[in-house]
């Protein structure tokens, strides 16, 4: 096995289920991105998910630090109560979910990733 859980060679497994209590089972993305009215540039992370690059987000953490962070992306989650969640694999093999409206900024990178789920873009 390799150091994320998967045989060399092996496919991606399913997005893991976030904590499903707290997100809109009835919300579906719309196909086109630039329909979902948000300031973060969610066309580049769309774009970097489908190409399996990794992404640097500028992120404002609730208590107000603000920090760039190179992750992976995955997929795009609504909450229940109406934030869009972006859900990453950061560079410690976490997985992690960031609010897109406190994204101030992304670049994506020429660092290719190997998926180690599905990539729902």
């Amino acid at each position: 096995m390799s150091s994320h859980g998967r045989r060399a060679g092996s496919l991606p497994q399913p997005f893991p289920a976030p904590s499903a209590e707290d997100l809109d089972p009835a919300w579906e993305p719309p196909r086109a991105m630039a329909s979902w009215r948000q300031g973060a540039p969610l066309e580049l992370v769309r774009f970097a998910g489908a190409n399996r690059l990794k992404i640097e987000i500028d992120y404002r953490a609730e208590e107000g630090r603000w920090r760039p962070r190179v992750v992976e992306p995955y997929a795009l989650r609504m909450t229940r109560d109406g934030n869009l969640l972006l859900f990453v694999v950061n560079d410690r093999g976490q997985l992690r979910s960031y609010r897109v409206d406190r994204i101030a900024g992304v670049r994506v990178l020429d660092t290719p990733y190997r998926p180690r789920y599905i990539v729902e873009f």
